[in-house]
């Protein structure tokens, strides 16, 4: 019997969770006066049925049954720790439609990303669309782009008219890297998927036939960190975001991670993200993983946390 994709999310996040030590949920005012930007976040349409689970890192069963029910606790935990803004991109059903739901409840909290993949489970919108909602300005980032399920990198000529204009509307890119949950390749979605088209180094040629365009790598191409570090040496114009590392990852070693990143100098480069698909607790989770940094400083967590999201997707800060 195929087993669905949220199935995987859950199976994979299992797989982490066994190797990781529980990380302390963050105390409601841990983060009191830091304001904070998630440039991570995904939205379900409010009718999607959303089996509750527990968080396979703090064992916290959500009450949430539906896509209206998730909006509702994601706004919760936001408040709960001072995210006042989050870049939200659809994670199933009507990608677009669930983001822009989300930002028509709160336009002044969510920024509206078009989640697209471009397989035959789920086509790419038609450019037309995105035209328009970039012009309307109700869609604002390209992304989260998912091309590695499709088993595409973001280099292939399939995505070069959205990549051409994107960069024509000064539209940053949000693109997944990194590795996948375990057994993604099995789904019937993303049978083509497979772990190294999500290596950085795989959106060279797209990067230097639009070298205006702002590319955002998601999950900070984990774990080819080495990779990652050489596409920010040598395109000003790519960023990261922590995306579930800071709260599925072991915490030891997210922070050996992240301390590699900013000793080699990329700390304005670095954006948060909680990545807290069905488990709105995660973004405390998030929170508390750059939090419990000691080897940061104050000005740099305020970079990741803050700082680095206003200039780079150009927030009114």
């Amino acid at each position: 019997m195929p087993i669905g994709r949220r199935g995987f999310l859950r199976i994979g996040a299992a797989v982490l969770s066994s190797l990781a030590a529980p990380a302390p949920l963050l105390a409601a005012d841990a983060s009191k006066g830091r304001r904070i930007i998630d440039v991570h976040m995904h939205a379900y349409p409010a009718t999607m049925p959303i089996e509750a689970s527990a968080n396979p890192i703090s064992g916290v069963k959500s009450a949430i049954r539906n896509g209206a029910d998730h909006y509702s606790a994601c706004v919760a935990e936001m408040k709960r720790h001072n995210v006042v803004k989050g870049i939200v991109s659809g994670g199933d059903g009507d990608r677009l439609q669930a983001a822009l739901d989300w930002h028509d409840h709160d336009p002044g909290r969510f920024v509206a990303g078009a989640g697209v993949r471009g397989s035959e489970d789920t086509p790419l919108p038609p450019l037309e669309t995105l035209r328009k909602a970039f012009a309307d300005g109700r869609l604002r980032v390209l992304g989260e782009v998912t091309s590695q399920y499709a088993g595409l990198s973001l280099s292939d000529p399939k995505y070069e008219p959205y990549l051409a204009l994107a960069e024509e509307f000064d539209i940053p890119v949000a693109l997944h890297t990194g590795t996948m949950p375990a057994g993604t390749s099995f789904d019937p979605c993303c049978r083509t998927a497979r772990a190294h088209l999500g290596n950085p180094g795989n959106v060279e040629e797209a990067l230097n036939r639009h070298p205006k365009l702002r590319l955002n790598l998601m999950h900070a191409g984990w774990p080819y960190l080495e990779d990652t570090m050489a596409m920010l040496m040598l395109y000003p114009n790519v960023s990261l975001d922590t995306g579930a590392l800071d709260w599925l990852l072991p915490r030891p070693y997210f922070h050996e991670c992240l301390h590699r990143l900013v000793e080699a100098g990329f700390g304005k480069r670095i954006m948060f993200g909680s990545d807290q698909m069905f488990w709105p607790d995660a973004i405390g989770l998030a929170v508390e993983g750059i939090e419990s940094a000691g080897f940061l400083t104050e000005a740099q967590k305020q970079d990741i946390f803050y700082n680095n999201a206003v200039q780079f997707y150009r927030l009114a800060g």
